[in-house]
Order: structure tokens, then C-alpha cells, then sequence
């Protein structure tokens, strides 16, 4: 695991929008917590530059999204940690709430700095987690400054605790401190839950700003460089006041009023159950922790919750049904902990980058946090990537029925064919020119033999009438495959199975019951 860097660690009201979250004109959607077939990932905003620019989606960018959080009107709110603002975003547009540039460094970046005050006028550094009370209040774990920020409905931002300097102390307001706190999340008391990253600990303020330690500290010390001598955090479950963590920095309040808890030096999701007072792994192992590593190894696992491996776990949420979504930031992936098990639901594990495409094909650099909106779809930080991603169902299924017609959707648009597409034995069929446009195969057919054959490049697949057998010649290079069914002839026309060669084609395809459509896709786009 990386190590977290210690030392780098406007408008006055609310935005008024008349529109709610991309998609929100159709019921929610959260169809993804069973199978993410028919889903796929989507830029929402934010460019691959970094940059601070306000306004239509097209031109908006952030750097370095930290937190996410949705607000009553249905816009989302970011912390923009590397311009250290807090910024909403809506459908279409993306906005400074919070914060405005003081200045840059030496190398050209955003500097932050520490100023209660209107909204506008207000200063962050590093702002981090980021939660939304009943009554609409923001509140920001302002890392960089080792407090705990609140926004007001009245478009005010004020300090709830800490002083701006970092310490342990526990306190009432601006006589507690903190050590780079990474995370909040506030109950429907009012209390706000704090992950103190850096002090190893979690911390609760009340709604009077009394800070309390709710956890042991750690009291493991190694050697982070030769000769220099460093405090680290540990791992300890049971009692809640004896219990240890390593750099928390993720917090999800589920519908008892516990806390889940992004443990991302022991790589591992802890539960708080205030009603029991104690503190258990939920979900993720891993080796032992050394004299002199500060975090236990981080790995990639599904499966079962006990035997799952995460490398630095970072935000949470909890969805409808109570499945509990995860940034997993160094393996570059989303994950669900659902009935005990840990799955991956979007992203190429281990792999960095910034691909749209279907669930599995999509590729996010670090994602920090996940926020499932009221559409149901589910937006997630890309930090590295600056930018805010969107998991949402395919484009193109508004406006289809289930009239008994079989439908195919080509990346979203109806595939043109003279002849519908028809099932048999559990195949989709379409004609073979269809197959070809879909594809992107060259097709010749041959009515006396009543076969055909399929060309991209230098690779030929040639098929016949009744036959499951597929010759393949890829540049002199010759094989054969078998169909997933037999090709047939239908009402004048010569139909083939449309998967066997989809999958040719290295697109995705996927059966949509609910309206039946043949959905064919590009995986990445």
C-alpha cells in the first residue's frame, strides 16, 4: 500500500436546481445489485486535466474528487480536494458551493488555507469526507487543516471542532484536534462520526461539538525510514473502547445507526454496533502486520467476506437493500460485501486508467468514494482520474415495451434490419447481414450452398445452413468452433445465432427480458 502523504494531507446559498440526477424521469434503478450485465459507467464530469472550471459539463473540471455526498434537491456535492473547494454537481452543470483559489505553490498547484465565512469567501485545504444532515448542512473533514468544517443552510461555513492544528485531543469545538481526518458521516441525531485517519481513531462529535474517542490508540511504533522511529496504527476487534484501527478513512451509517468502516491500513471493512459496544471485521484478511510496516499487505480476493483482499479501501455507501458498496482505490475497483460475500462490480482490478464501457471493461485510476443517487444509479470519485464517474443501465431502453417483437439495440440505437430478430432453443437469431452491420463483419452468402461467411481483417468464419460447425482461417491459420446453434433458413432469409459472433467481434451482449431486446454493445467507448 502507498503510503498517505502527512503534509499534503461560490455561492453563499444552496444551488437551486430544477432538475434532479441524470435519469432520475424513470424509477429507480438499482437493477446492478443483482447483475451489472445491463449496466455500464459513464463520465459524469470532470476532464483527464485538472483544472477548476465551472459550467456545462463539457468544459467542467475538477482535481482530485475526493467524497461524494447527495443532497435533498438531488445534486451531488464533491469535495474537490486538489482545488480544495467543495463543488455541486447537477445534471448538467458543475458549480463552486464552497471555497474560492487563494493562490498557487511554487509548482503551479492550488494552495489551501483556513477561513470561516460565507460560503464564497471560505477557505479549505484538502477537504476530504463529506455528509449532509437532515436539515441540509454540509459537513467536511477538512484534512488539511485537522478540523471538522460545517456548511450552513444559511451559506455559512464555520468550524464544529478542531483548531486547526493537529493533535488527540479530546475537547469541546476548537479545544479538540484531530490528525487529517479523511472521512464524516452524521446520524439522525445529529451526531457526526469522524474518521481521524492519522490518530488511528474514531471520534464522535455531538451536536454541541463535544469531540469524544470512541476507540483505543495505537500505541505500535516502527521504523517508517531507518533510524526514524514512527507511530503506526494496529488492528483489534471486540469492545469498542479497546478495539484498533490504521488509518480509517471511510464511514457508512447503515439503518440500525452502526458504523461501517473503511479500515485501510489493515485492508480490511471493520462494524461498530453501538448497541453491543464492540467492533468486528466484516469483510477483507490479510498477513499479519510487521515490526515496521505501517499497513498490512493489500491484495485483490473475491469470495467469501472472510477470505476477501482489498489493497487500501476507501468510501463506502450503503444501498436499498442494505448491500454495502466499496471504493477499493488501489485495485482500481468497485466492490459489493452483500450476504457475506465480496464481489467485483465495476472495473479491471489491479488496472489504472480512464475507460467508459461496460462494468467489467471500464477502468478507474483510484476511486475514493461511491454515492448511490436517487435514481438509483450509483456515481463514484475517480480521484486520480479527476473526475466523477456514473454507474448507470444502458442507453436506448426508454421508450421500448415488451410487445412480444424481439428488439436489438446496437451501442443504444436500433439495429436496421429488414427481418426482425426471433429466439429458438434459447438462441437469438438475426439475419446474417445484420450480424455482419452489427459486428462489423464484411458477408457474402451463398444461396446454392446455402452458407456463408463472416470477414474482418485477414480472419474468415464460414457457416452453413443445419450446421453447428464454424470454420475459422485466421491468416492461413485454420480451426474450427462450434455455434451456440445451428444457423437456419427463415422466410427467405439465412439467420445465425448473433452471440457466438458478437463475441467474435469482441463486443458484449446481453438479453434485456424486461423489454426483450438483444442489447450489443462495444465494451469500452
Amino acid at each position: 500500500m502507498k503510503a498517505w502523504n502527512r503534509k499534503s494531507a461560490g455561492a453563499a446559498a444552496a444551488l437551486a436546481l430544477s432538475l434532479t440526477v441524470p435519469g432520475a424521469a424513470f424509477a429507480a434503478d438499482t437493477g446492478w445489485l443483482q447483475s451489472g450485465g445491463l449496466y455500464e459507467i459513464r463520465t459524469w464530469a470532470g476532464q483527464s486535466e485538472w483544472g477548476s472550471q465551472d459550467g456545462p459539463l463539457a468544459g467542467a473540471t475538477l482535481f482530485k474528487p475526493h467524497s461524494l455526498a447527495v443532497r435533498a434537491d438531488g445534486s451531488l456535492a464533491v469535495s474537490d480536494s486538489g482545488n480544495h473547494l467543495i463543488r455541486l454537481l447537477a445534471p448538467n452543470a458543475l458549480t463552486t458551493y464552497a471555497g474560492h483559489f487563494s493562490g498557487s505553490d511554487e509548482g503551479g498547484l492550488p494552495t489551501g488555507s483556513y477561513h470561516d465565512d460565507l460560503a464564497d469567501r471560505a477557505l479549505f485545504d484538502q477537504p476530504l469526507g463529506i455528509a449532509i444532515d437532515a436539515a441540509g448542512n454540509t459537513y467536511v473533514a477538512d484534512a488539511g487543516n485537522h478540523a471538522i468544517r460545517k456548511i450552513g443552510t444559511d451559506g455559512k461555513v464555520t468550524t464544529l471542532a478542531g483548531s486547526g492544528l493537529s493533535g488527540a485531543a479530546d475537547g469541546k469545538g476548537g479545544a479538540a484536534t484531530f490528525y487529517a481526518p479523511s472521512d464524516v458521516a452524521v446520524d439522525a441525531d445529529g451526531n457526526v462520526y469522524v474518521a481521524d485517519t492519522l490518530n488511528h481513531a474514531i471520534r464522535k462529535i455531538s451536536p454541541d461539538g463535544t469531540v469524544k474517542t470512541l476507540n483505543a490508540p495505537s500505541t505500535r511504533v516502527g521504523q517508517y525510514l531507518p533510524g526514524a522511529a514512527e507511530s503506526f496504527g494496529d488492528y483489534l476487534d471486540g469492545p469498542l473502547a479497546n478495539a484498533k484501527f490504521n488509518e480509517p478513512s471511510g464511514l457508512a451509517l447503515d439503518a440500525k445507526g452502526n458504523l461501517y468502516v473503511s479500515d485501510r491500513g489493515n485492508q480490511r471493512i471493520r462494524y461498530i454496533d453501538f448497541a453491543a459496544g464492540t467492533v468486528s471485521t466484516v469483510a477483507g484478511t490479510a498477513p499479519a502486520l510487521g515490526a515496521d510496516s505501517p499497513y498490512a499487505e493489500g491484495d485483490y480476493l473475491d469470495g467469501a467476506a472472510a477470505e476477501a483482499r482489498f489493497d487500501a479501501p476507501e468510501g463506502l455507501a450503503i444501498a436499498p437493500d442494505g448491500t454495502l458498496v466499496i471504493a477499493d482505490s488501489l485495485n482500481h475497483v468497485v466492490r459489493l460485501l452483500k450476504d457475506g460475500q465480496v464481489t467485483t462490480l465495476a472495473g479491471e482490478a489491479t488496472e489504472p486508467g480512464a475507460v467508459d464501457g461496460v462494468l467489467y471493461a471500464a477502468r478507474f485510476d483510484h476511486p475514493t468514494d461511491v454515492a448511490v443517487l436517487a435514481d438509483g444509479s450509483l456515481a463514484i470519485a475517480d480521484e486520480a482520474g479527476n473526475k466523477v464517474r456514473r454507474l448507470g443501465k444502458y442507453a436506448g431502453a426508454a421508450g421500448l415495451k415488451k410487445d412480444g417483437a424481439i428488439k436489438t439495440l446496437l451501442n443504444g440505437s436500433p439495429l436496421k434490419s429488414d427481418k426482425l430478430a426471433f429466439v429458438s432453443g434459447g438462441a437469438t437469431y438475426l439475419p446474417l447481414r445484420a450480424v455482419g452491420q452489427a459486428t462489423g463483419f464484411a458477408v457474402t452468402y451463398d444461396a446454392k450452398t446455402k452458407s456463408g461467411k463472416l470477414t474482418k481483417g485477414d480472419t474468415v468464419y464460414a457457416v452453413a445452413n443445419g450446421q453447428k460447425k464454424v470454420s475459422k482461417d485466421a491468416g492461413g491459420v485454420k480451426s474450427e468452433l462450434a455455434l451456440n446453434a445451428a444457423p437456419v433458413l427463415k422466410d427467405g432469409s439465412f439467420y445465425v445465432p448473433v452471440r457466438f459472433f458478437a463475441a467474435e467481434g469482441d463486443l458484449d451482449i446481453q438479453w434485456d427480458a424486461s423489454v426483450q431486446a438483444v442489447i450489443i454493445r462495444s465494451k469500452t467507448f
